[in-house]
Order: structure tokens, then C-alpha cells, then sequence
């Protein structure tokens, strides 16, 4: 059994990697990233905290019981890209800066690999029907205007 502190460590875990992963249609992809971050996350705020790191990987194994639980996982090489550069690594997924408002159209991350644009503001909660863009660059060069997106004619 885990402490009342635990469990709250443990919740903020799991809302933390949910908002870590990027999220697309294949849901057992979401689950297994989501997986990643939550050992992830779950391992360093335990730690930070005191408690015993392998209770996250306990608790994964009984919420699944049918599933196998790694307990090293390799984590991919960062990749870093110079901010000059004006095209991100084409692998590169879109991440939204603050609060995501639904799924990411498609013809954004078509729209953000062109421009070179790696993270975007989601302002689709209050530009719906006004002419404000849906979405803004975020990650833009001090000097540079950021870059806008509004959704293409007929996809709304």
C-alpha cells in the first residue's frame, strides 16, 4: 500500500506524461509512450521525494497484469538543431506550448514542417470564428515574427 503522499506523486506523474507525449490516432503508440514518460517522470519525482523508485514499475505491472514492464529502456539521442536552421529534422513532431485543445489537424504539422516551426501556441479556444490564427509559433528567434496558422479554406 502507498502513502496518501505517494499517490498525489504518483497523479501528478501520470498528468505530467500525458502532457508529455505527442498524441496522433494509434492508440496503443499513445499508451506505450505514455508508458515511457510515466516511468520517467514517476522515477525522478520519487526520487526527488525519497520514496522507492521501483514502485512505479509494481504498479504498472498490476494495472496490466497481461503486459511485460522493461525495466531499462532506451532513451532516443536528442537531437539538436541550430535556431537559424529554418527547417526542423523531418522526424520532428509538433509540440503545443501550454494548454492543447483537441488533436493537431494534419494540415498543421504539414504547415509547421514547411515554415520550420517546431512548437506552436493553440489558440483555437478563442480565435474560432474570429480572424486571429489557430495556432502561433512559439519557439520563434528573438527578432523574428512568429509565424501564424490558420486552418485552409473549408477546414473548419
Amino acid at each position: 500500500m502507498i502513502s496518501k503522499d505517494q499517490s498525489i506523486v504518483t497523479q501528478v506523474a501520470a498528468k505530467i506524461a500525458a502532457e508529455l507525449i505527442v498524441k496522433d490516432t494509434n492508440t496503443m503508440s499513445n499508451i506505450a509512450e505514455w508508458l515511457i514518460a510515466f516511468d520517467a517522470v514517476s522515477e525522478a519525482l520519487n526520487n526527488a521525494h525519497g520514496f522507492n523508485s521501483d514502485h512505479g514499475v509494481e504498479m504498472l505491472q498490476q494495472t496490466f497484469p497481461n503486459s511485460t514492464v522493461e525495466e531499462t529502456v532506451e532513451a532516443p539521442k536528442p537531437t539538436f538543431v541550430k535556431a537559424e536552421s529554418p527547417q526542423p529534422q523531418s522526424n520532428a513532431a509538433i509540440v503545443v506550448a501550454g494548454k492543447q485543445h483537441g488533436d493537431l489537424p494534419n494540415w498543421l504539422v504539414t504547415a509547421c514542417k514547411k515554415a520550420g516551426v517546431g512548437r506552436v501556441w493553440d489558440n483555437r479556444d478563442q480565435a474560432v470564428g474570429t480572424k486571429r490564427p489557430w495556432f502561433k509559433q512559439a519557439d520563434a528567434v528573438e527578432g523574428q515574427e512568429p509565424a501564424a496558422f490558420w486552418p485552409p479554406r473549408g477546414a473548419n
